[in-house]
């Protein structure tokens, strides 16, 4: 998790964040020191809400979010082995598919970044 470095980048101590998730600071400490497992979903969601980011900034929730929808969809999976570890060539209808994806949903974004922009 990318959870030390915006506490770093808010000038946030362990005992300031968990006051603002009601999470314990020694188990933020683990997560950050990766002694612990990746929280659920909803704790990452406490834990991005309380630093002013989107779960998915965390790689560890979008990890999971795909894992779904592969899990629903096991020709899509199948055809996305083939063309990660086997290097098939990518067909037009996934090139189609990947080209009809809504882009800007925040992977990554911090909300002020977003807010910034809504400014202009």
């Amino acid at each position: 998790m990318a959870l030390k470095g915006l506490m770093e980048e808010r000038h946030l101590s362990y005992r300031q964040l968990a006051y603002k998730t009601q999470l314990s600071a020694g188990y933020l400490n683990h997560l950050t020191k990766g002694t612990r497992p990746v929280p659920s979903d909803p704790v990452i969601a406490v834990i991005a809400r309380a630093l002013c980011v989107d779960p998915d900034y965390f790689l560890e929730f979008r990890l999971r979010q795909v894992a779904r929808v592969l899990a629903r969809a096991p020709e899509l999976t199948d055809r996305l082995f083939g063309v990660l570890l086997r290097e098939l060539p990518v067909s037009d209808d996934i090139l189609d598919l990947l080209a009809e994806a809504p882009t800007g949903n925040g992977y990554g974004r911090h909300e002020e970044d977003e807010r910034e922009e809504d400014e202009y």
